[in-house]
């Protein structure tokens, strides 16, 4: 910036020493021309609206491009508009957009950028920075402009089958001889019709064939929930590989809920991590139906992270008056351990069906334990095992 107040002083120290009123003409002139320039360059900047447009929801590996709208919506030009935009490291490299360009009154421009969801997330969008001036460059004005805006990378997805587990079987569906849920998809024969029937239940070519009423006699059974406990208790991890592994056992916890849910099953989630908004305690999810219910999961393992939280054997055995009864507990850890253990028996004799899921680097005492106890457990490692390597069933299901 041209700094003209030395020579507006020495213009002064002139006029006002040699009495001369050429030099006061100029003074004035020059500070006139200061002034406008000070009142052009905030006026210009106060009258600039930025917006963003894009989807703030994005699966991992997908481009999300960016359009930012820089608007003029005063009746002065700016001559000269500096732009800088912050961008999360994570997604964008260089993480920042610079430009320089000028605006007419009432013009608008518009700057592309693209982000690659390479890594789940909540992150945040600008502020934009502008700094603008008049046309001398006699002054500078740089200002904030605009309100932040925020993008969710959901967790990497991949199918169920190439984590190891059990992909073609329902983990809440099972059978039972008490007829607390009868199934329509299950006809195993045919009765007579009695008072109290449905009529959606009648077999119209049975009744047809006999004539007589007969409705369809369904297989009973319930629907038994899923619930996902996801363990982020950082040091629980081994610290060479605490990222790497608390990272994979959030793509096991969603894909697990993805899968569920394409079965048309309840599936819920709780885990002892932390919101990257707030700093606090995910409250979780009970276990519900439905892609609406799914993408809820999705977001909020998105923005779930490690820390050191409630240690997960005290975490589980605190949510058990919160679990449904009877329903299959999907435990997502690094490891096993005595108390972890202790922790799955408790479980087990309250009614619930628990697997174990160990994410950590494959070894003979990975789950010596579990399978003395005839627990159900898989070994989850590296990016081979989920795609494609089934990874050994030691522990009985």
């Amino acid at each position: 910036m041209l700094n003209l107040w030395p020579f507006l002083f020495l213009v002064l120290l002139l006029a006002v020493t040699l009495k001369v009123g050429f030099l006061y003409h100029i003074f004035y002139l020059l500070v006139l021309v200061v002034l406008l320039a000070h009142l052009w360059g905030r006026y210009a900047v106060g009258r600039l609206v930025v917006r963003r447009r894009f989807e703030p929801r994005a699966f991992y590996g997908e481009t999300i491009p960016v359009v930012l709208e820089v608007h003029n919506t005063g009746w002065l030009p700016v001559p000269w508009l500096l732009v800088h935009e912050r961008l999360p490291l994570a997604l964008a490299s260089p993480a920042f957009l610079r430009r320089a360009l000028a605006l007419w009154p009432r013009e608008r421009c518009r700057l592309t950028y693209t982000l690659h969801a390479r890594q789940r997330g909540y992150y945040t969008l600008g502020p934009l920075t502008v700094e603008t001036g008049d046309v001398l460059g006699l002054q500078r004005v740089e200002q904030i402009v605009g309100a932040t805006d925020h993008l969710i990378v959901y967790p990497k997805i991949v199918p169920v089958g190439e984590l190891g587990l059990p992909s073609r079987v329902p983990l809440g569906l099972l059978r039972t001889p008490q007829p607390l849920y009868a199934d329509p998809v299950r006809v195993i024969g045919v009765r007579p019709y009695t008072t109290g029937d449905s009529f959606r239940l009648i077999h119209w070519k049975a009744t047809a064939a006999t004539g007589a009423l007969q409705v369809k006699k369904l297989e009973p059974a319930m629907m038994l929930p899923t619930v996902i406990l996801l363990n982020l208790h950082l040091p629980e991890y081994e610290r060479v590989f605490a990222y790497y592994a608390a990272e994979l056992a959030i793509i096991v916890a969603a894909s697990l809920a993805n899968h569920l849910v394409g079965l048309r099953q309840e599936v819920g989630l709780l885990t002892n991590g932390l919101d990257s908004l707030t700093g606090q305690p995910i409250i979780g999810a009970l276990p519900r139906k439905g892609r609406h219910h799914l993408m809820l999961l999705l977001e909020m393992l998105a923005r779930v992270v490690p820390g050191e939280t409630t240690p997960f054997p005290v975490f589980v055995r605190g949510q058990m008056p919160r679990l449904p009864w009877g329903a299959t507990l999907v435990l997502v850890t690094p490891g096993e351990t005595p108390a972890l253990l202790e922790s799955v028996l408790v479980l087990r004799r309250a009614g619930f069906s628990v697997v174990l899921v160990y994410v950590r680097p494959p070894g003979p005492a990975v789950g010596e334990r579990s399978a003395a106890l005839g627990l159900p457990y898989y070994e989850v490692w590296r990016e081979e095992h989920l795609e494609g390597a089934r990874p050994a069933v030691r522990g009985s299901r």
